[in-house]
């Protein structure tokens, strides 16, 4: 502290404080009482530096106290954690020293200006700010064949649209089922759950899987028809959109 004060100021600056004298036994009484004589205090020039240091020397020992209030540091294995939480907890402490909610030097802090108080409104203003309001899920219904745009046959496309597999409107209208073998994560041999024959464990004999419809990235590029990549299920889009006079 002492080298950084130093460094800031240049010790030719000078400040007039009121300083009082020392007693008989301090060190150093013969060569200071020349200065105030009978006087038990007086005015006396000091550097700029030193005034600084001795108005600020405790600040360390007060951002100490005001992070051991409300410590936020907990046991951790990671080395960044606990800096973090110093950091975080330097940060509020700094704040409320800041803000409105301290008081001046010799008035009591009442209840709603405490500490306590601050880091409660920082908390709730901190999660007030992190709310986001829930989006309504739009559930967009499938399209069918029949739903299509009429332009020009060579306008209509079989590319990827999706990101996320729909099911294929083709093969849903011709009842068609998935050639994907379904890959099961029971164990070999062992029973057959409710859920997946939906039938009675005693009744589980000639259980078929159920019925699925193919699901695909691909469609149609102007009527947004999720299509599979299936031949016939793109020859029966291109039937129905030859189909109009």
């Amino acid at each position: 502290m002492v080298l950084f004060l130093s460094t800031v100021y240049n010790g030719q600056n000078y400040v007039a404080k009121l300083r009082q004298r020392p007693v008989t036994t301090a060190k150093g009484y013969k060569q200071t009482v020349q200065v105030f004589g009978n006087k038990p205090r007086a005015m006396l020039d000091i550097p700029e530096f030193i005034e600084e240091y001795n108005l600020w020397m405790c600040g360390v020992d007060i951002a100490d106290q005001l992070r051991s209030y409300y410590n936020t540091n907990r046991v951790h294995r990671k080395t960044w954690k606990p800096l973090f939480s110093f950091l975080l907890d330097t940060v509020v402490g700094n704040s409320y020293m800041l803000s409105s909610y301290k008081q001046p030097p010799g008035e009591r802090a009442l209840r709603q200006d405490s500490h306590l108080q601050f880091c409660r409104d920082l908390r709730d203003a901190l999660l007030h700010a992190s709310i986001r309001p829930r989006q309504p899920k739009t559930s967009q219904k499938r399209k069918t064949m029949m739903e299509v745009t009429w332009l020009p046959v060579k306008e209509h496309q079989h590319v990827k649209l999706w990101r996320k597999q729909a099911f294929c409107s083709a093969c849903a209208r011709a009842r068609r089922t998935t050639s994907t073998p379904h890959r099961a994560a029971r164990k070999p041999l062992a029973d057959l759950s409710e859920n997946t024959t939906r039938k009675a464990r005693s009744d589980s004999n000639g259980w078929k899987r159920p019925y699925r419809t193919p699901r695909t990235l691909y469609g149609c590029s102007v009527c947004r028809i999720p299509l599979c990549t299936r031949k016939e299920c793109w020859a029966e889009h291109l039937a129905i959109l030859n189909s109009k006079d």
